[in-house]
């Protein structure tokens, strides 16, 4: 009787263990199914996340440049593809060849692509005020570049075109005609309004500061680099002596450099731009001395940051200028 007792509650007590295991078990499996139900939802919604990042694209600016085969846009053209590509954003560059028909064209092309903001470099002050007139009643802010233009735009931003035209008669007094006495000559370029800042800065700065230099000429180019050369040469064969002139752009210095080269005379250039092309002869020493430089590397960055601000919500500042410098033969590089 004892024996079957002692059976008994071993039956018993291993019963209770298996019911005890069993449950745990249950409680495993129940909390493995949970966690993966957990993790199953965590994976979606971070699969949902990733699918609406994609889904979100980035904006789009369309930009007219004034002519890319020049150097300097080149390298506005370059910072601003960068920037861009920083910021998850396209850029759609086209080039108007000094055209304003042109560009008008291109501007309309971006207001039907309905890209999120148009930036100009206008081939004309004047002419494009009728495109920035366009983009804003397509609801399309504008920028502008380098050059200004008479339309409102949400901002410009460019090289202190004035301060620079100041520098190159700076030098000019400390560093060529030190006695503040001679005669200075202008090759500009009387449609874009940037570089007549830099004729004014050029002419005002002279006349405060050294009003016996006498600017004896000032010409026209129109962008034209042969044209440079023409305007030089006619004024070498019309004045007796230039002691120096103050070449609004580099590519006019490099035509009135070919005249001075050709006439044998000793005319210093001041040029404007800060191209390989003005550093190069810079550094050889001879007639052409310094440049005003530009940084279109700046400037590019800059024009991309004022639109990111100004469509993330805040207005940038209506005027943005980056200053420019000399370079000489002391830093030409």
């Amino acid at each position: 009787m004892m024996k079957k007792a002692i059976v008994f509650a071993v039956a018993a007590a291993m019963a209770l263990t298996a019911c005890s295991g069993g449950e745990k078990t249950a409680e495993v499996a129940v909390e493995s199914e949970t966690t993966a139900a957990a993790q199953g939802t965590e994976a979606e919604k971070e699969a949902e996340k990733s699918v609406g990042q994609e889904e979100e694209p980035g904006k789009k600016v369309g930009v007219s440049l004034l002519n890319s085969t020049h150097v300097f846009y080149n390298n506005i053209q370059k910072s601003m593809d960068y920037t861009a590509g920083e910021m998850g954003w396209s850029v759609d560059f086209q080039d108007a060849s000094g055209d304003a028909n042109k560009q008008l064209s291109q501007v309309q092309d971006f207001i039907t692509k309905k890209v999120d903001a148009i930036v100009i470099a206008p081939t004309n002050s004047a002419g494009s005020k009728s495109m920035v007139e366009l983009a804003d009643q397509a609801g399309i802010p504008v920028f502008t570049m380098d050059i200004k233009s008479d339309g409102d735009v949400v901002s410009h931003i460019a090289t202190d075109n004035y301060k620079g035209g100041e520098l190159a008669a700076q030098y000019l007094i400390e560093n060529i005609l030190t006695d503040k006495t001679g005669t200075a000559a202008v090759i500009t370029y009387s449609e874009i309004e940037s570089c007549v800042d830099r004729e004014k800065g050029f002419t005002d700065y002279l006349e405060k500061n050294a009003p016996d230099i006498v600017v004896a000429d000032i010409q026209n180019y129109s962008g034209d680099q042969q044209k440079a050369a023409d305007v030089m040469q006619n004024m070498l064969l019309k004045y007796d002596n230039i002691d120096a002139v103050f070449c609004v752009g580099d590519p006019a210095a490099i035509g009135a450099l070919s005249s001075i080269t050709a006439a044998e005379k000793d005319t210093k250039i001041i040029g404007y731009d800060g191209n390989p092309e003005g550093i190069a002869e810079i550094k050889k020493g001879g007639n052409w001395v310094a440049d005003v430089a530009q940084d279109p590397e700046a400037i590019g960055k800059t024009t991309m940051e004022a639109v990111e601000q100004y469509i993330n919500g805040t207005n940038p500042e209506k005027e943005i200028l980056i200053a420019p410098y000399i370079i000489d033969a002391s830093n030409a590089e």
